[in-house]
C-alpha cells in the first residue's frame, strides 16, 4: 500500500537520512540515550532502517523501545522527530485498514495519509521530551484518535446537511465561513499575538474539531480538570 504522500516522505528522507546533519542528530541522540548509542549504525538513516521489522535486527519490543528513547529525546535536533516519523510509516498504513476512509472527510486514501502524517508529526511534537513506555503505539493511538474524531464530525455535518437543508436559507448573505471556520481563523491569529500554541491546539480540538474533552486529555497526557482549566483560560484569552 502506497500514495503520493508516502513516496514523497520515502524520497525525501532518502535524501535526508545519510547527510552530514543526519549524523550529526544520530550522535547527538546516541549521547542521550544508551539504547540507541549500542546500535551499528552511524545515522539517522541507519537507525530507521534497523527499526524495521524487514530488516529483522531487533524484536518488537526492542523496536518499541528505542522510539520511546527516542521521542524522549527529540528535542536535541530537529531530525529525530522526522526520523520518528519515518520509523512509523508502516504503523500509519495499517492506519487504513482500521478505519473506514469512504465514511470521513477525504476524497481518497492519499488525503487520509496526509492527514495521519500531519496529526502523527503534532503528536510527536506535543509529547517532545516525554518519556513513555509505549511511544510507538501511544503515537498511533493518538493519531487513530484524531482521524475517527474527524471522521466523526464530517458525518455530523453531513447528516445536518441531510435532515435540515432549510437551515442554509438561514446563513446571512455574503456569509461563506461557518462558525468553525471563523474561531479556526481567531485562533491562527490569537497565536500571532501571543496566545501558547497548546491552548490553541485544545480549543481547536475541542471546538473546532468537537473532540471531546476526555478523548482530548487522553491524546496530551493530561487530567481532564486540567485541561478544561486550560480550554477556559485560552478562551478568556481570546475574547479578551
Amino acid at each position: 500500500m502506497d500514495s503520493p504522500t508516502i513516496r514523497q516522505l520515502r524520497t525525501e528522507w532518502q535524501a535526508l537520512g545519510t547527510v552530514p546533519a543526519s549524523r550529526t542528530a544520530f550522535h547527538r541522540l546516541a549521547a542521550c540515550e544508551p539504547v540507541v548509542a549500542r546500535l551499528e549504525v552511524d545515522d539517522l538513516g541507519g537507525l530507521v532502517t534497523a527499526l524495521s521489522p524487514s530488516a529483522a535486527r531487533m524484536s518488537r519490543n526492542e523496536a518499541a523501545n528505542v522510539i520511546t528513547t527516542m521521542l524522549n529525546s527529540a528535542g536535541v535536533d530537529e531530525l529525530v522527530p522526522r526520523a520518528i516519523v519515518q520509523a512509523l510509516i508502516p504503523g500509519v498504513l495499517a492506519l487504513s485498514r482500521r478505519i473506514d476512509t469512504a465514511g470521513g472527510p477525504w476524497c481518497d486514501l492519499d488525503a487520509f495519509f496526509a492527514d495521519a502524517i500531519s496529526c502523527l508529526w503534532e503528536q510527536i511534537t506535543t509529547w517532545s521530551g516525554t518519556m513513555r513506555p509505549y511511544a510507538a503505539g501511544d503515537l498511533l493511538s493518538g493519531v487513530r484518535t484524531r482521524l475517527r474524531t474527524l471522521q466523526a464530525s464530517e458525518r455530523r455535518h453531513s447528516q445536518r446537511r441531510v435532515d435540515a437543508p432549510e437551515t442554509l436559507d438561514l446563513v446571512p448573505a455574503g456569509s461563506d465561513r461557518t462558525g468553525a471556520e471563523l474561531l479556526a481563523a481567531s485562533l491562527i491569529e490569537a497565536t500571532g499575538h501571543g496566545m501558547a500554541v497548546a491552548d490553541a491546539a485544545v480549543l481547536y480540538a475541542t471546538r473546532v474539531l468537537g473532540m471531546p474533552l476526555i478523548e482530548a486529555a487522553e491524546v496530551v497526557g493530561l487530567s481532564v480538570a486540567r485541561l478544561r482549566q486550560q480550554r477556559r483560560l485560552a478562551m478568556a484569552q481570546l475574547v479578551a
